[in-house]
């Protein structure tokens, strides 16, 4: 449907949704990922395919930031193994400042030249990162992520574990064998374990008598034990 005059907030020209679902949509599509927000949606009864939900995303302005005190400089994968990409993230509020299309000193030195006023790079091992940073921002200090310091000491102390292993097995020493204990003597049995035990060494006995039962009433002597009835006939 074409208004001769927009409504503003409701309507806007060649547009088949209103501003307010537009802009649902392209937050939702921000933190679900497209195919599970168009399912979501067609719950909701809004019909939408996951790339328009994708265009949406990525029309929507980048949020305003301002040079980080603490900057997270490391490489991404577009490509593992082929190619790689710089991701620059502020490291007290852990958000997103901007992804370089590659992996090069020089790219991460003008980036720091645009932004001054960084204090310290948190930046990975390689090399074209240690590059870029001294040459875009002489002044910062340099650390490495905590991810990339428990690493090194892991590796550290297995390597030195390593070499003196031999002396390692030097300090532990053969435990002589002792005197053998002597047995302890038997504990009585309780009254009650007798008594279970009585009961348990009886029970053949107990089915031996109802087998001699069952035998006498299948001959007809199902009355006294000691054969009265059957004089009786």
């Amino acid at each position: 449907m074409t208004f001769a005059e927009q409504v503003e907030g409701l309507t806007c020209r060649y547009g088949r949704r209103t501003p307010v679902l537009q802009r649902m949509l392209a937050a939702l599509g921000v933190v679900l990922a497209t195919r599970a927000m168009a399912r979501l949606m067609l719950l909701l009864g809004v019909v939408v395919s996951r790339m328009t939900v994708l265009r949406l995303a990525m029309a929507l302005p980048d949020p305003i930031w301002e040079a980080p005190r603490v900057l997270g400089v490391d490489e991404f994968a577009t490509r593992k193994g082929r190619r790689y990409g710089t991701i620059l993230v502020d490291c007290e509020t852990h958000q997103l400042l901007d992804l370089l299309p590659d992996r090069d000193a020089d790219s991460v030195a003008a980036w720091l030249r645009e932004h001054p006023g960084i204090e310290i790079i948190c930046r990975g091992r390689a090399t074209v990162f240690a590059d870029g940073a001294r040459e875009g921002a002489p002044n910062a200090q340099h650390c490495a992520d905590k991810w990339h310091a428990w690493r090194n000491l892991a590796k550290a102390v297995e390597r030195l574990v390593s070499r003196h292993r031999a002396l390692l097995r030097d300090l532990v020493e053969p435990q002589s064998p002792g005197p053998e204990p002597e047995p302890e003597p038997p504990s009585p049995i309780p009254a009650a374990a007798e008594t279970a035990t009585d009961s348990v060494v009886n029970v053949p006995s107990v089915l031996s008598l109802r087998k001699a039962i069952e035998v006498c009433w299948a001959h007809g002597t199902h009355g006294s034990t000691d054969g009265r009835r059957g004089s009786d006939g």
